[in-house]
């Protein structure tokens, strides 16, 4: 094709037809911008259908996120449910007398026992890290998951400081617990302990008398147990209740 247009432009010049060369080298400028355009268009046409794919991927990935994460609150409101429901129990055991420290030691260490909750967020990390939010046009939708994953964080924060808190006065009970001979009772202390080990210990059944310094703060450690798996069962109903809005933008999203 470069050989014909050589040739014809050759030819034009040799027969002295100046006006036609000139319009002939127009045509061929023309044309020449005309493919460049052409190919331009294309690649900006394939970059938008790469972004656009991307996009609804990423739509898509945070819409598992958000699925998960619902499962798991379910999971943990009732885990929440029965860590209350274990410690009243243990709290009326505990005034009747009529169980012993071994087994209100063991069921208190169940019912204190916890999942954190970890939000799936790794794809919005890395929409942010990688600087791809930018990819995200529907600004109604990025603006609510810029809102949602705010809060999260808020959210998480006050989650893992009250765990924090219970965690901290569970071992604070526990390390008053050697002189009242509760520690030798956790089950998993038994079974590493020989019998004439444990033998060795004071036995104190502080369980019956309620004037006890380790009976109170046994008490309180339930109690607080109960408030702060209540306070946890708000934090989640509150992030589920937030994450709605931009859960119903990424159903339509996904599936388009």
């Amino acid at each position: 094709m470069i050989r014909l247009f050589g040739k014809i432009r050759y030819d034009f010049m040799a027969k002295n037809k100046l006006g036609k060369y000139i319009k002939y080298a127009i045509g061929e400028i023309f044309l020449v911008v005309i493919g460049i355009l052409i190919a331009l268009s294309i690649d900006n046409w394939n970059d938008q259908r790469k972004n656009a794919e991307t996009e609804h991927l990423y739509y898509c990935r945070i819409l598992e996120d958000f699925e998960l994460d619902k499962e798991f609150i379910v999971e943990l409101l009732e885990e929440g449910n029965k860590r209350i429901a274990v410690s009243k129990e243990i709290l009326l055991d505990l005034d009747s007398g009529k169980q012993d420290k071994h087994y209100l030691i063991n069921k208190t260490l169940l019912a204190i026992r916890n999942d954190t909750y970890i939000p799936r967020n790794v794809t919005f990390k890395d929409l942010i890290s990688t600087g791809n939010l930018k990819l995200l046009n529907d600004i109604t939708l990025k603006n609510s998951l810029i809102q949602y994953y705010a809060v999260l964080e808020n959210r998480q924060g006050q989650l893992k400081q009250n765990r924090n808190e219970l965690i901290g006065r569970y071992f604070e009970l526990i390390n008053t617990s050697i002189e009242f001979g509760a520690i030798q009772e956790f089950d998993y202390v038994n079974q590493i302990l020989e019998p004439e080990i444990i033998q060795t210990f004071p036995y104190v059944d502080w369980t019956k008398n309620k004037n006890s310094e380790f009976y109170r703060k046994f008490q309180m450690v339930l109690l607080f147990n109960i408030a702060m798996a209540d306070r946890e069962k708000q934090h989640l109903v509150a992030i589920n209740n937030l994450m709605e809005s931009p859960y119903r933008l990424l159903v339509k999203k996904c599936a388009t």
